[in-house]
């Protein structure tokens, strides 16, 4: 054990624990915890990086989960898998695929690890999909005494229904079992659209279509869509015109307009207006989990917020027309996705079927103004944080917005009475 600088991937959130640790055992993990609460530290678990908020910031004990990773066992009868937490998503539906079965759905990143990914709610786009979260159907969870719970449905369900979603309040996750499907293959169709009409037909892509999702241009009226449907047709990979595109196009040039903007703000609308000209449209056919997921090099900092269905595009005409008004210098498109209603307690998207908006400034950009503007605007609407990313609502407006916030409290409280899982940031969050 050592002490080790740690940021995460868009550089917003940087510490250096006084001990940052790589187990290989839940038993490993259990003595660390059970070692730090002697001394009275806190313990902050870590997957990726990929969250933008403080949830893993510490200077006490991070535990990374890098080391426990790989599947560890899959049943291909009754559909199941049994994985490590620090599995990366991409590598275990690698796997997965070798075994004829795949996750239902993915994010729109996969470098996440799974522990990570299922405890800030992680999603991807679809009315008939939940987040990550509701795949698990157990998991083995090490609490403030070091105590290894087997967690699921039947077996200790008040606390696996709490940390579906526990931001790592409730102890450190150190395996999963998943429910999964027979890996399937997906026609993916990306298409150059209005702002508009896209607004007006959402509701309908979104039930005609297995996965749909959009992406505004500011200061266009421009949007990007993209279709994914379940297909028995061979694999048609351009591999050329995927590099264009997904490389060269979004990473690379994109890459280049943003620095342009970093440097001088007063080009994001005309910088926004040149890559929406640029769009291109496409067909691709693949495996599902490649087609899900996309690689993002361009990095950057994100506020998302999850709002009732009904409201998601009277929320999004708003924001545009605001975005406008104010001349917001951002270029980033806005992406807006549909995610289907859970009962897990800290999900943004409990009891509700649900329209997550997120909005993106590349690193280094002020980004302030703009998310706070964003935030007012889906506050009005009911919406609820993704717990990942940034935002600034703090206990006493978050009790509000979950029903079930008293009685997830409740059990963190239960599970770690001295706070070993709190770091400051936390503390507000809870109210703790």
């Amino acid at each position: 054990m050592s002490k080790h600088y740690w940021t995460n991937w868009s550089g917003s959130v940087q510490c250096t624990p006084g001990r940052y640790v790589l187990p290989k055992s839940t038993e490993e993990v259990a003595a660390i915890i059970r070692d730090a609460a002697r001394e009275g530290k806190t313990v902050r678990p870590v997957g990726s990086g990929h969250s933008f908020t403080e949830l893993a910031k510490t200077n006490d004990v991070m535990i990374s989960l890098d080391h426990l990773k790989g599947l560890m066992e899959v049943d291909t009868r009754t559909r199941e898998a049994h994985a490590w937490a620090g599995t990366k998503l991409w590598k275990l539906n690698d796997v997965l695929e070798r075994y004829g079965l795949s996750m239902e759905n993915l994010g729109d990143i996969n470098r996440q690890s799974i522990g990570g990914a299922i405890g800030t709610g992680t999603h991807g786009t679809g009315l008939t999909f939940g987040s990550l979260s509701t795949q698990v159907i157990g998991l083995t969870l090490v609490t403030a005494s070091g105590e290894a719970l087997e967690c699921s449905a039947e077996q200790e369900p008040e606390v696996f229904k709490a940390a579906l979603v526990s931001l790592g309040t409730l102890g450190v996750i150190t395996d999963v079992r998943l429910r999964l499907v027979p890996a399937y293959r997906l026609s993916y169709v990306r298409k150059k659209g209005e702002f508009e009409e896209t607004l007006e037909k959402a509701d309908a892509y979104a039930h005609a279509n297995r996965n749909f999702e959009f992406y505004l241009f500011p200061h266009t009226d421009t949007v990007q869509l993209k279709f994914l449907n379940e297909t028995d047709a061979a694999p048609m990979r351009h591999t050329m015109r995927k590099w264009y595109t997904d490389t060269l196009l979004e990473n690379t040039a994109f890459g280049v307009i943003s620095r342009r903007c970093r440097s001088k703000p007063s080009r994001c609308p005309a910088m926004s207006k040149l890559a929406a000209r640029h769009l291109t449209e496409c067909e691709e056919i693949d495996s599902g989990h490649r087609l899900l997921s996309t690689k993002r090099s361009v990095k950057f900092n994100e506020m998302e917020y999850a709002l009732p269905a009904e409201h998601g595009a009277e929320a999004m005409r708003e924001l545009k027309a605001w975005i406008e008004k104010q001349g917001i210098a951002v270029h980033f498109p806005i992406e807006f996705r549909y995610v289907k209603g859970d009962d897990i307690p800290l999900s943004p998207c409990y009891g509700r079927d649900s329209v997550c908006i997120s909005l993106h400034m590349f690193q280094g950009m002020p980004y302030q103004d703009y998310f706070d503007g964003g935030e007012r605007i889906f506050r009005r609407y009911d919406g609820r944080p993704h717990w990942g990313k940034l935002h600034s609502l703090k206990a006493k407006e978050l009790a509000k917005l979950y029903p079930e916030w008293d009685k997830f409290k409740s059990v963190r409280k239960r599970l770690d009475p001295k706070g070993v899982f709190l770091n400051s940031y936390l503390k507000a969050l809870l109210g703790m």
